[in-house]
């Protein structure tokens, strides 16, 4: 996926490009100018390819994010109003663990998201609209990344 991330912030904003790739339902990596976030299971790798350092981390079981939204797991969220446009699905619904609303529109005919926004409260916002959406290449994004090179820093002992 090709994302753009609009993030309004008490008064301030940002706007940021970026490509989500999905291997498989424990596989993924997003890649922005700024930094690399690649999953593997239970395992976070964050690189930071201006200081050329990687941050090793694990993920907690039961934490829920935005990913999890873009990846289609919605187990962790109430669904509150579904209104069925002609050529969308609009999901109004509340993230349980941390009592955060927001939306997502799907496509009707293909079910992939076109946008998603959270309502952290009435001055801060995140909107991701996805520009597009394709199939797995064989050069994949997330291959490309692994920690040979770069200075690690492993946070998981």
């Amino acid at each position: 996926m090709s994302l753009e991330i609009h993030q309004a912030q008490y008064g301030t904003e940002w706007i940021e490009t970026a490509n989500f790739e999905i291997v498989n339902d424990h596989q993924f990596i997003f890649q922005s100018p700024q930094q690399v976030l690649k999953v593997d299971g239970q395992i976070i790798y964050s690189f930071n390819p201006g200081l050329k350092q990687v941050v090793v981390d694990q993920i907690l079981r039961d934490e829920f994010s935005i990913i999890d939204l873009l990846r289609g797991n919605f187990e962790e969220i109430t669904v509150e109003k579904i209104e069925n446009n002609f050529d969308s699905i609009l999901l109004e619904f509340t993230i349980n663990e941390i009592n955060i609303p927001g939306s997502i529109w799907i496509q009707t005919e293909s079910f992939i998201p076109e946008r998603l926004v959270l309502y952290f409260d009435e001055d801060n916002q995140i909107n991701v609209t996805i520009n597009s959406f394709n199939e797995l290449s064989p050069n994949k994004i997330y291959d490309e990344f692994n920690i040979s090179g770069w200075e690690v820093i492993d946070l998981r002992n």
